[in-house]
Parts: structure tokens; sequence; C-alpha cells
């Protein structure tokens, strides 16, 4: 099998040899279903374990501060550093996921953060908590969460937002029944004691790991990035060629300033109705709220984002916006009843940009970078790790978190008008600068032919594909086009079923 055959170009050239993978066999159709619900159900416990424990940090804070005596922002970077982690590691995650397997790699993240659990409660001092909690659970959280969301974007293609919504969900039902679970076991036996006994609880993620069966074994190809695993050029293609994708480009640095202030809820929330006078276990309903609507939301939000009829991009838009108002609000919110209110709105507001963050990266990088764009994004994304200190330290100086949520409202606004410029740049990239090595290649004649748009003309960059394929030892020497019209005519008396578009 050719090489044009098996890898979708992107933007260079090689007059270098690449090596053909041994026993090839074709990629396995996503089943939209069957065992991908399994899937979904691990992922979903995974999120629920994982995720929650992060959610509800909120209800440790308070004991820390306490415990350890620090400032409000120096004790919220133990969350902060934890949370963040998980977006830092994102791509070191995809690349295991890719090498070892979901499974393996879940399962490593579950042992870790086991451990790292265990760790932090016999913490004597907060800085013990950095190591602890921020990095080694960080880590390890990583690994337990990333797989998952790449197991789905391979096992659905109709269905991806709907089992995306499911297991996004996750992190809200986690939220929802930890808070609760670790205020109870705090208020009884001590937040050191809470913590190990939730370490047993995380035992059930290294059971659900083993559910994470790959659609196409080892050595099969899955994507671009394990067809070209033994390529000099492969980091080339994948890795680099994304930051020159002014698409990703954009996409990652709305979503960075939308998420600066994701966390600061999780964190300060709970401290924030405390200090306006609400009894701690009254402001603790508040998270019940906002991880109650949080979960119902992004079930309902991934079954709506299904509908070929629905614009994501403008559902994505319209909830970061609505987000960035509510945080400007905050100032307004000064009773137990008003912040219930909030947390119910931002409940449901923050579903439709989260369960669609993994779901628009897939719809505009594709699932060859998938894997790669991904781990990207959570990189990117780990600029909510800011947010919770930084409101802590608006509270230090202020004696309030009110100044903290306004400036992550203020983002958030911002974002919306970043995000409008990815319609644009994605019509101006298909009218004026297609890639001349975007192609159909018909899997049974093996000819390979420039992808034609009718409302554009590219003569030349045709011609010069052409041209460069004629050059290499990757297509048959037969095939010979001068130019787009010879290509148009055939293309119209050639229509067959097993076309490949990249």
């Amino acid at each position: 099998m050719n090489f044009f055959q098996r890898v979708p170009f992107r933007r260079f050239s090689t007059e270098e040899r690449v090596s053909e993978p041994h026993n090839p066999v074709l990629q396995k159709s996503p089943p939209d279903g069957g065992w991908g619900w399994v899937v979904v159900l691990s992922s979903f416990i995974f999120n629920v374990l994982v995720l929650g424990f992060h959610n509800s940090f909120g209800v440790y804070l308070i004991s820390f501060l306490e415990t350890f005596k620090e400032t409000s922002s120096k004790t919220a970077w133990v969350g902060s550093i934890s949370y963040g982690l998980i977006m830092i590691f994102g791509p070191v995650s995809g690349k295991m996921t890719e090498k070892f397997g979901a499974r393996i790699v879940s399962i490593l993240g579950s042992i870790l953060i086991i451990v790292s659990i265990v760790g932090s409660s016999y913490a004597s001092k907060l800085d013990f908590l950095f190591l602890t909690h921020g990095v080694l659970t960080g880590i390890g959280s990583s690994f337990a969460f990333t797989p998952g969301m790449i197991m789905i974007s391979q096992y659905f293609t109709t269905q991806r937002s709907l089992a995306t919504g499911i297991v996004m969900s996750g992190g809200a039902a986690g939220a929802l029944v930890q808070t609760r679970l670790h205020q109870y076991l705090i208020r009884t036996v001590g937040w050191r004691q809470s913590m190990r006994i939730f370490a047993g609880i995380m035992g059930i993620s290294v059971v659900a790991g083993f559910a994470y069966k790959p659609l196409n074994p080892p050595g099969h190809s899955r994507s671009v990035v394990e067809t070209l695993s033994t390529s000099p050029i492969k980091g080339f293609i994948v890795d680099l060629g994304l930051w020159k994708d002014r698409v990703f480009l954009i996409w990652v640095f709305a979503n960075g300033l939308a998420k600066f202030g994701f966390f600061i809820p999780y964190v300060h929330l709970i401290n924030h109705g405390v200090q306006l006078g609400i009894p701690f276990e009254l402001a603790t309903n508040i998270m019940l709220v906002l991880g109650m609507s949080s979960f119902i939301s992004r079930i309902i939000f991934g079954r709506i984002c299904n509908s070929s009829r629905i614009n994501r991009l403008y559902i994505n838009q319209g909830s970061v916006f609505t987000v960035g108002l509510l945080y400007l609000l905050i100032p307004f919110f000064k009773t137990f009843g008003s912040l219930v209110a909030f947390g119910l709105f931002l409940g449901i507001a923050d579903a439709g940009n989260y369960i669609l963050l993994p779901v628009l990266t897939f719809d505009l990088m594709g699932a060859e970078r998938m894997a790669v764009a991904w781990g990207f994004m959570l990189t990117v994304n780990s600029i909510s790790c800011y947010g919770p200190p930084f409101a802590g330290w608006m509270n230090d100086m202020y004696g309030s978190y009110n100044l903290g949520f306004i400036v992550a409202g203020a983002l958030n606004v911002a974002s919306v008008f970043v995000l409008a410029l990815i319609p644009w740049v994605k019509r101006s990239s298909m009218q004026n600068r297609k890639s001349i090595l975007s192609v159909s290649i018909n899997e049974t004649t093996h000819e390979i032919k420039p992808w034609i748009d009718n409302n554009t003309t590219e003569g030349p960059r045709a011609a010069q594909y052409v041209q460069y394929v004629s050059r290499t030892n990757f297509q048959q020497p037969e095939l010979q086009m001068d130019s787009l019209a010879t290509e148009q005519n055939e293309r119209q008396s050639d229509v067959s079923p097993n076309v490949s578009t990249f």
C-alpha cells in the first residue's frame, strides 16, 4: 500500500523515502455504540472520582486554612497546581496513551492518585501538600483523565456529542456527591482520615480502567501519529503543524481566556459565602446546586449538540458569554438565595462550553490530530490554575473575592469576540490558502486527486502538487495531470464510493 494512501499530508514536502509499515491492517470504523458505551461508563466513573475530587477542593480549603494558618492565595495554590497539571501534562498523557494504550495509562494514573492522597493525609506543613496534593495528584489525574476523552473520539462519530456530554457530566456529578461526602467525613473523622478513606474509594478507578479496550490492537493504523511513528518527519506533520494552523491558534487562545476563571467557584465559592455571613453547612449547598445543574445540563447539551441543525460553535460562544456575565454580576449576589441562583445558572451556562471543548477540538482539527490537539488544548487551558490564587490574592488584599470574579468575567466576554474569528478564518483558508496537499485518494484505483472546491480556483497549486507526486516514489509514475481542468473532467467521469478525503 502506498504511503499517500495511508497518510493525510499537511503542508510539507519531502524527497525522503519513508518505510512502509509491515502487515498493514485497515483501520476499524468507529462503532458509534456497542462496547463504546462501556467505555463511556468507564470514563464517566473516572470523571466522577478524579474531577469530582478536584471540584470539591473548596471543602478542604477551609480545613487547610484552619490547620496551616496560611493566606487564602497561598492555600489556593495547592488545588490550583493539581488542577493545572491535569492540563499541562495533557500532551504527555496523550503521547503515552498512543504508545502504551489507554488502559495502562489510566490505571497508572489511578495508582499515582491513591499514593499521593494517602501521602497528603500525613502533611505537617502546607508546603508538603504542594508536592503530594499539588504535583503528584495533578500528574496522576492527567494520566487518569486524558485517555478517556481520546477513547470517546475513537468509538463515536454521530453520537460523539452525546457520549461526550455523558462523560463530562461525571465531573459535575462528582462535585455533587463528593462535596457532601467530604463534608461529612471531615466533620466526623477529620480531613486527614477523610483523604485516606477516599484513597480507598479511588480503587474503583483501577477496575474501571480495564474497560478501555482499544478499538484497533497495537500496531494497527489508528491515527497519523501512529502511522508515522517511525518517520523522521512525524513531529513536523503533527505537532508543529498544529501551531501553524490559524484556526487552532484562535481556538486555544479563546479557550485560554475563557478558562482563566473556570476553577474559581470550585475553590472559593464556599468561603465566599461564609464571608458573607452564610453558615458553612449552608454554604456547601451552593456547590450542590452548582453540581446538580451542571450534571443535568451537560447531558442535555450533549444530546442537543448531536443535531446537525445546531451550530456547535455558536452554542459554545453563548455559553462562554453567559458565564462571563454571571461572574461580572457576582457583587450583586450577597444572600444565600442569590448565590444558589448563581450556582444554578452557572452550572447551566458552563455546560455548553465544557462538553463542547473536546467535540469542537475534534471538529476543527480532525481525527488524525485529535490526540495531539487535545493534549495541547489541555496545556493551554492550564491557565485555569492561576484563577483561584488570583482570586485568593484579591481576597487577601481587599477582603472580598468579587474582583477576582470580575476579572475572570471580563476575560470570558473577550473570549467570545475571539471565537467569532473562527468562521471567518476557516472561510478565508478555504478560499485563498488551501493546502496543495489536501487530496482525495481512490482506494480502489490508488489514484490521487487534488481536493476541488467549486467556489475556488487553484490551478497552479494543483499542478504543483501533481508535479511533486510524480517526482516521488510514493505514487505510480503513470499518474500525470497537467492542469486543474483535466482533473475536473476526470472527477466528473470517475466517481467511486471508496474515496477518503483528507
